[in-house]
């Protein structure tokens, strides 16, 4: 079988939370013996063909090299997709005869208009998301792939500090800077973020930033004591099962992703309350709260492990393209 993703950005020159889940998706299909390929539409950096972990990556735009030639000359079984390139896919999968998988990361409206164009197969990123479109697009066929994050690739022994990953202000870096002023005793820890406008301050002695970075492991989860999520909107929240993974307490705003990610093991404050953040972090830095509730976040990352969600996109998309070789 060979799939090909038509996409705007990837690895590993962009790493944002869809780029890293659908490379994981991706080896998954190349670990079980078939071949991927991914063609990128607006990406500047990097050669016009290279591989990441046994993944083809290629460049559209140069050399004539346009979009649906390049895809018809990979000659796909199936043609997957994500974000603003899925009205794009949907049309080429019509043309080229191919089933067509949309990769669903949110619940925002222009993600419902494209499901109007029926793709033989969504992967939506949580249940609430699945349950949410299922009352607007019944009969659709669906399987439930949690952003994949892999305990080796983070667990470390935590750190000191107060830490924000992404600090644009919907992730919440304005909540985070008023701790940081409320609390000049406590370091904290601001992570440059891969996507959206970046609140950078340098007026804080306390608060040291961080460049975005592909080792988390060592330049934040081993620097960090607890995770703030403040964010206006998470549909899943993929770096609170990476700290989780080394026991680091996560505090977030109780959005439907956190909810179903951080589950029994989050502690949620409002956003807009400062007073219950500070009182939830000034208890949670005591070595008396915060020790028993690192093992707590710990088991939970530990049970979303991302095999039996990978090998149940495998098996779907398998069957998908046997059904459609068999009309």
């Amino acid at each position: 079988m060979r799939a090909v993703a038509l996409i705007h950005f990837y690895l590993p020159h962009h790493r944002a939370g869809s780029e890293t889940m659908l490379h994981a998706m991706l080896r998954a299909l190349v670990d079980a013996g078939h071949e991927a390929h991914v063609v990128v539409t607006s990406q500047p950096e990097g050669a016009d063909d290279y591989t990441v972990d046994g993944v083809a990556v290629h460049r559209a735009g140069t050399g004539g090299r346009t979009v649906p030639r390049l895809v018809t000359a990979l000659e796909p079984d199936v043609l997957v997709t994500h974000h603003q390139e899925t009205p794009h896919t949907s049309k080429l999968g019509r043309d080229l005869g191919v089933p067509v998988v949309h990769v669903i990361h949110n619940h925002m409206h222009h993600t419902n208009l494209w499901l109007h164009k029926r793709p033989q197969l969504a992967v939506f990123n949580t249940h609430w998301i699945t349950r949410h479109f299922a009352k607007r697009h019944k009969g659709l066929r669906s399987v439930v792939v949690h952003p994949p994050v892999w305990r080796h690739e983070h667990t470390t022994t935590p750190g000191d500090r107060v830490t924000l990953v992404n600090l644009n202000r919907d992730k919440g870096s304005g909540v985070f800077y008023a701790l940081a002023e409320r609390m000049p005793d406590v370091p904290f820890l601001a992570v440059v973020g891969g996507h959206g406008h970046q609140v950078i301050r340098d007026d804080l002695p306390n608060v040291e930033t961080q460049p975005q970075t592909s080792d988390m492991r060592s330049d934040v989860w081993a620097r960090t004591r607890v995770l703030v999520m403040p964010s206006v909107y998470e549909s899943y929240g993929m770096v609170a099962v990476e700290a989780g993974h080394s026991g680091i307490p996560v505090i977030a705003h109780p959005t439907s992703g956190l909810l179903e990610s951080l589950s029994y093991a989050g502690t949620f404050c409002d956003r807009d309350d400062l007073d219950a953040w500070e009182r939830a972090l000034r208890s949670i830095l005591q070595p008396a709260t915060w020790e028993p509730l690192s093992a707590v976040v710990q088991r939970r990352a530990a049970e979303l492990d991302p095999r039996t969600d990978l090998a149940a996109w495998v098996a779907a998309l398998e069957s998908l393209v046997t059904q459609a070789k068999g009309r």
